[in-house]
């Protein structure tokens, strides 16, 4: 990918968001942009010292291959919600 200016790289962006027609996808994308435009410390610096603790734990079992996969998941939730 040839690299570009900023202003060429926002003109291809606004062309872009102009042809999307879904609304979910655009409020993604407003939130993306406003998270990127108003930078705002991390959630994690205001986790408290259990949580932070239990977030490592957790990284730590995905490190492992300690997960359940995705389909195992939804399988799991369509169960919990038809009963």
């Amino acid at each position: 990918m040839e690299k570009k200016d900023i202003n060429q790289l926002k003109s291809e962006i606004y062309r872009q968001v102009e042809l999307i027609q879904d609304e979910t996808a655009l409020q993604m994308l407003q939130e993306a942009a406003e998270a990127y435009a108003n930078p705002q410390q991390d959630i994690v610096d205001e986790l408290t010292p259990q949580q932070l603790a239990r977030l490592k734990e957790s990284i730590q079992q995905a490190d492992r291959g300690e997960t359940i996969p995705d389909e195992i998941v939804k399988a799991n939730v369509r169960k919990w919600l038809s009963k």
